[in-house]
């Protein structure tokens, strides 16, 4: 006699019923995102009423805030929208588990590529984030590739490369990637470069390079 542990469902149908509360769970999440999204970009229009807390620091350009808050908004909604699909697709029966395992393997591979440029051309942390960032919004939302994961692989990165403004050296690249010897052990832009017998990063600098702040939400990971 089989018994299934609690993280483990018993049969298929308890299996199904648990992704599909899953993807509902992801949804509702992703709406309360937006919809916060979305408060926080009213907050920016033209007369809209400022917090005046006596001692606040003085207002960020409402124009700098937008950018990335826009972006933050349409990766949610993108990402809404494929759990949407995900779930519509659960209830009604239709898997597509081998087909999306192997374009986000793709998807994966492409982006590491992509960054892994990124981390020989970019001077400092703030460039790399904005690539990332960058690099996310491409791969979520431009319909160049939302098939990527039946191109070539060169074909992919090099389009996103050029995209990105990036221009790496194409002689170091070896059929399903780039020569190993040419990726560094870390960032040039890295802190750790400096040797030093204590912490280097303070607390708020560690955690933030724990969480990766640039890093995209992956719906079948990250809201479970």
């Amino acid at each position: 006699m089989s018994i299934s542990t609690p993280d483990e469902p018993a049969t298929t149908e308890e299996a199904l019923d648990l992704s599909i509360a899953r993807a509902e769970r992801r949804l509702r999440l992703l709406e309360e995102l937006a919809e916060i999204g979305m408060e926080l970009a009213r907050a920016l229009k033209p007369g809209a009423e400022a917090d005046k807390t006596a001692g606040e620091a003085p207002a960020k350009d409402p124009a700098a805030v937008f950018a990335p808050l826009s972006r933050a908004i349409r990766l949610t909604l993108a990402l809404e929208a494929r759990t949407d699909q995900e779930l519509r697709d659960l209830k009604a029966g239709v898997s597509r588990a081998p087909q999306h395992a192997r374009a986000q393997a793709r998807e994966d591979q492409v982006r590491d590529l992509v960054l892994k440029v990124a981390e020989r051309e970019c001077e400092d942390i703030s460039a790399f984030e904005g690539i990332e960032e960058a690099l996310q919004e491409r791969l979520d939302l431009d319909e160049a590739y939302v098939d990527c994961s039946l191109r070539p692989l060169r074909q992919t990165v090099e389009r996103l490369c050029k995209d990105l403004g990036l221009e790496p050296d194409w002689s170091r690249w070896a059929g399903e990637g780039w020569v190993d010897e040419d990726i560094p052990t870390r960032p040039r832009f890295s802190p750790f470069h400096q040797p030093s017998p204590r912490p280097i990063l303070t607390d708020d600098e560690a955690m933030r390079l724990l969480l990766g702040p640039s890093a995209p939400l992956h719906p079948d990971r990250d809201l479970e």
